[in-house]
């Protein structure tokens, strides 16, 4: 019988994460994974595998980005030309490396998660001045102006929002997006972070899309991929141990926070400085990555 105790502090600590998650534009696994593999034995919680706390991460994200899905699909935001094109790359991709991540010994993952944070430290803080995320964002930011565009398509395309906004722009070649794309949902199935992090930067800065519709687009791709990625995480556990082997009570907790919170950040979105909140994430991911990497060491020591 499933314990519905043990984990009720997820649903506050839920919300915070994807309110900060939907503030930044980053991924909320990002902070969840690392909080359910790490914090849990501090706090004489239940031990998750990496295998379930990636999964659970990954389901845990879907549920927070569908309420900023429907919101981007009530406001007609969303460029479903575009956003179906790269999810031809990224569903494939996120189901074998969903599958691998079942398998892989966790001193790999631990690792691999450690320097993929790392990565994204040093990202998030170099770029933080030249911010992408922000959806509030009407003119796209210089380091992306910087950027050439790269073989736009002839046909131009229009997106007519709710309000009455008119969009119009070329999609860049994609080649190079697919990759970016494949990359990001690669990381994501293995470690549960990556794709969130790379998939609105290519949009905006590589093909110049209009902020708004490359943040609406960009959750499209992740709500999609990060649910097939979570059903296929949850099979695997399901096949090595039985369905009593997920922890249901977990997701009891964190599915409700993650909706919640991304309702909260999404509502509070532009009332912070972009910038600050960029440079806050970005110390928090090295500290992460520091945890992961000297955990790292310690296993195999």
């Amino acid at each position: 019988m499933v314990d519905l105790t043990v984990f009720w502090f997820m649903l506050p600590v839920c919300i915070g994460i994807a309110t900060l998650a939907m503030l930044t534009g980053i991924g909320g696994t990002a902070m969840l994974t690392p909080l359910l593999i790490l914090g849990f034995p501090l706090f004489g919680l239940p031990i998750l595998t990496p295998g379930e706390a990636i999964g659970m991460a990954l389901l845990t994200e879907f549920f927070g980005f569908t309420s900023g899905l429907i919101g981007y699909h009530r406001a007609r935001l969303i460029d479903y030309n575009v956003g179906k094109k790269l999810l031809v790359v990224s569903i494939p991709t996120i189901i074998v490396f969903s599958l691998l991540s079942q398998s892989i010994p966790i001193t790999v993952l631990l690792a691999a998660y450690g320097i993929m944070m790392a990565i994204l430290a040093s990202y998030i803080l170099i770029t933080a001045a030249g911010n992408v995320r922000n959806r509030e964002l009407t003119t796209l930011p210089k380091s992306a102006e910087r950027i050439p565009r790269k073989a736009e398509s002839i046909v131009e395309r229009v997106i007519h929002a709710r309000n009455g906004q008119v969009y119009k722009y070329k999609v860049c070649d994609q080649r190079r997006g697919f990759l970016i794309t494949g990359v990001g949902a690669a990381m994501t199935g293995l470690i549960s972070v990556g794709l969130g992090e790379l998939v609105m930067p290519n949009l905006v800065k590589r093909c110049k899309i209009p902020i708004a519709v490359s943040a609406a687009t960009s959750v499209f791709i992740i709500a999609i991929t990060v649910l097939v990625g979570s059903i296929v995480a949850i099979f695997a556990l399901a096949q090595q141990g039985g369905l009593e082997s997920i922890p249901w009570g977990l997701v009891l907790y964190t599915a409700p926070g993650a909706a919640i919170g991304g309702q909260i950040g999404a509502k509070w979105q532009g009332k912070f400085s972009s910038h600050i909140m960029e440079r806050v994430i970005g110390i928090l991911f090295a500290v992460i990555a520091v945890a992961f990497l000297s955990r790292t060491v310690l296993a195999l020591m």
